[in-house]
């Protein structure tokens, strides 16, 4: 059994974005995420097109928005579970 602060559910922009948000209080995240990549949508879909709507960021990639999340989280040890159906997640928590 894995034993944590919180499960995330999404290693998209969001899931990486609660990472740091919970890292800064102090709890411990696991994620998990069906893909076999950090990134969800905006590395699957579009990792080479242009996003205009991050805030305070004019404009960024796909892959360039997961790079710097992930930049951003490595201080908080973050461990990821990807290719995991999310059936899967009640045997093992």
């Amino acid at each position: 059994m894995i034993k944590t602060d919180t499960l995330i559910i999404g290693a998209g922009p969001v899931g990486l974005f609660c990472v740091h948000q919970l890292g800064i209080i102090g709890l411990k995240c696991e994620v998990v995420d069906n893909l076999d990549k950090i990134g969800g949508q905006c590395i699957e879909l579009y990792p080479d097109k242009p996003i205009y709507d991050i805030p305070a960021v004019p404009e960024c990639t796909g892959e360039e928005l997961t790079n710097n999340l992930i930049e951003q989280i490595k201080a908080f040890k973050t461990n990821f579970h990807l290719i995991l159906y999310y059936s899967l997640i009640t045997y093992l928590w």
